[in-house]
């Protein structure tokens, strides 16, 4: 089997990888910190998405890591991408259980959300995904990878636009300001995270429909849009004092 050879034009992504994988981290340990404080169950399901976020990036870059060092995109690198999408899945379960529990809305769903959840992430690993692996070597082969990233999206974007619905009617009938507040930042947390779906489907498409090699500038932008989310669902669960009394003043 042949390795597709590493171009350069790539390594910013990598060193990019590297800082958001960090900053992930940063937030997980201050999620939890939260958690630790408060034991109430919020804090502990959002410390998990983030903790399967951070893993995502931080085995994304160790892939990117591999085809640097070997100038090749290896097993790792192959190994790297299935593994990515399944922690976006799992996070997405997660968040699933983060938000019906502050809305109170949509929970008899969850084990469902489960099951669809674990079968895709199965689904991903199958051999005949093909990830990483030059189109040479599989051609009239059998090919699924479209079909399970097709799922992984059209999954995750259900769960998400499901959670901003829920977000928008929730806020409609709350009183409180604080909480208005907390259910809006998670609401707009969630639309980064369609944004984030939204841009690598266009890296996705000009390597369909162009014959663009992958990783374009839309890449960059997703993953802006994946560090937002982490800001904004934080701050919807955990505001600082400074941000409640500048509410409460409004």
């Amino acid at each position: 089997m042949t390795y597709t050879p590493f171009e350069f034009r790539v390594f910013p992504i990598f060193v990019y990888y590297i800082f958001l994988s960090i900053f992930a981290i940063f937030m997980s340990i201050k999620m939890y910190k939260k958690w630790k404080e408060r034991k109430v169950p919020p804090p502990l399901y959002l410390t998990i998405v983030f903790i399967f976020f951070s893993a995502a990036l931080t085995v994304l870059g160790i892939g990117l890591a591999e085809a640097v060092i070997t100038e090749e995109y290896r097993e790792i690198y192959r190994f790297s991408l299935p593994f990515a999408y399944s922690m976006v899945i799992f996070a997405d379960i997660f968040l699933f259980r983060f938000a019906t529990h502050m809305t109170n809305k949509g929970r008899d769903a969850f084990p469902l959300v489960i099951i669809i959840g674990v079968i895709l992430a199965i689904v991903l690993y199958l051999p005949w995904n093909w990830w990483g692996v030059p189109a040479e070597d599989y051609e009239g082969m059998l090919n699924i990878r479209l079909y399970s990233t097709s799922g992984l999206v059209l999954f995750s974007l259900i769960i998400y636009s499901y959670i901003a619905l829920i977000c928008q009617k929730t806020k409609t009938k709350v009183d409180d300001k604080v909480t208005f507040t907390g259910l809006k930042l998670l609401f707009y947390s969630i639309i980064c995270l369609i944004l984030l779906f939204v841009m690598l489907i266009g890296d996705t498409l000009l390597i369909t429909l162009f014959d663009h090699p992958g990783y374009s500038e839309f890449t960059y932008i997703a993953w802006i849009f994946g560090s937002l989310f982490i800001v904004l669902s934080y701050f919807s669960l955990v505001m600082p004092k400074w941000l409640i009394k500048r509410i409460e003043e409004n």
